[in-house]
């Protein structure tokens, strides 16, 4: 990994933490009227847009570019849907399990669960921000078409 990745995955990770943070917020409120799994996924969409809001203006604001602004955001929200599979559904899977039964009438319970999920999804996130929403080389087959 070369030293520009490194600050690029430093800089997406303060950026994660900080969407973290209105993840887990919007998660505690959203817990407290709906279900689980919906409050987590009104939580995670939450959180998408602090994140491009965030890594367009912080760790990807080199690749600026005002007239792809429509084209990236829609990169990102395709990036992002591909992160909610295994956050979401890591969520799920655990939120469902016997053994979080044991802990479910603990407050914090709901809360700890989404961490699995988010950190799985940060791998595939940083990956497909880098080379693929806010890059000009665009990962072979999931760049649009060439311009004539």
């Amino acid at each position: 990994m070369t030293k520009s990745t490194l600050i690029q995955f430093f800089q997406f990770s303060l950026v994660g933490l900080f969407s973290f943070a209105i993840d887990f917020l919007a998660m505690w409120v959203f817990s407290q009227w709906i279900p689980l799994v919906f409050a987590r996924s009104l939580a995670f969409l939450l959180a998408v847009l602090s994140n491009w809001i965030c890594h367009r203006l912080y760790t990807f604001r080199r690749h600026k570019d005002q007239q792809a602004k429509l084209k990236e955001a829609i990169h990102f929200a395709i990036a992002s849907l591909v992160g909610m599979i295994p956050n979401v559904g890591i969520y799920g899977w655990i939120v469902h399990s016997d053994e979080y039964l044991l802990y479910s009438s603990q407050p914090y319970a709901p809360l700890a669960a989404m961490i699995p999920g988010i950190m799985t999804a940060h791998i595939f996130n940083f990956a497909l921000s880098k080379y693929w929403v806010f890059s000009h080389k665009k990962v072979q087959g999931l760049s649009s078409r060439p311009s004539a």
